[in-house]
């Protein structure tokens, strides 16, 4: 007879424990999609950012063109505030203001739309405010470049003792052309301290540092015709690197760095071991944030 009396009491407090259930109380949905957006807005600040491809200049290693629904990225923020860009990397960066060719998008005045056009921002399905680009680093402050046409072949060089060389030759395999290219020789360029040279992959279709060497970019730029600072991107506008397409599912890859930037010239190029940075990050993350927002 005892367990029919454990049962009925085992009952009894289970029927207690559903009437003490209340109904959750009407703020908690609100205040948990606060919290996503809080943590997505954080994330997109400091750590990981999505972005669209706006242009066919990184074809065919990124997808995109005007109008259309190209590839999505996803760009780590912090990684240089820790290190510099080192040639191969694919950055995203804000254009220079000679590189603007058309004028910066201004915000709606409808606060309804510019919420909408804020969140689409924040998942990477609306281009950011001003003119946002993504290009690779092909050489980097103190670097000398130049473009040669050698036996029908368009190459790049790379020396790290100014125009007297010696010259090393890319291999450039991710290139891609779809018309013979005008201006594919030009420089030698020595690329000041602090700045970029950057180009698309595809290289006759890319508004490029090559394409803003100096007015006759066109029928390819030489060295006294060429600024190279209008033509470099300061590392202080660099917005982080391309490290995953994220968008079609079918592209889904990580985006490394081409061993033609792998040797021993450029072996900060390497990515450092993440176990062994992690205890210096906040600090060395502090102080570089702190540098460049010094005048």
């Amino acid at each position: 007879m005892a367990v029919p009396n454990a049962e009925a009491s085992a009952a009894k407090r289970l029927g207690r424990r559903k009437r003490k259930r209340r109904k959750a109380p009407w703020w908690e949905l609100p205040v948990l999609v606060a919290v996503a957006i809080l943590v997505a807005v954080l994330v997109k600040t400091f750590v990981i950012q999505p972005f669209f491809i706006p242009s066919p200049s990184m074809e065919k290693t990124l997808h995109g063109c005007t109008g259309c629904k190209g590839d999505r990225i996803l760009v780590n923020k912090p990684i240089y505030d820790l290190r510099d860009p080192h040639p191969g990397d694919i950055v995203v960066f804000h254009a220079p203001p000679g590189w603007n060719e058309e004028p910066a998008s201004k915000p709606p005045p409808n606060p309804v739309v510019r919420a909408l056009r804020g969140f689409g921002q924040l998942v990477g399905f609306v281009p950011p405010d001003g003119l946002v680009l993504v290009k690779r680093v092909i050489a980097m402050g103190g670097q000398t470049i130049k473009g040669v046409s050698l036996n029908g072949r368009d190459e790049i060089m790379i020396s790290e003792h100014g125009t007297a060389g010696p010259w090393r030759t890319l291999n450039e395999p991710y290139t891609y052309y779809d018309v013979d290219d005008p201006r594919a020789a030009f420089g030698p360029v020595t690329v000041p301290k602090g700045r970029l040279w950057v180009m698309g992959d595809h290289r006759n279709d890319s508004a490029d540092s090559r394409f803003h060497c100096g007015a006759g970019a066109a029928q390819g730029a030489n060295d006294a015709s060429c600024d190279p600072v209008a033509s470099t991107v300061p590392i202080n506008e660099v917005i982080g690197k391309a490290v995953v397409i994220a968008w079609p599912p079918s592209r889904w890859r990580t985006l490394g760095t081409p061993s033609t930037f792998k040797n021993a010239a450029l072996a900060l190029a390497g990515e450092q071991p993440f176990l062994g940075g992690a205890l210096l990050m906040v600090p060395v993350y502090l102080v570089r944030r702190r540098r460049r927002r010094l005048p």
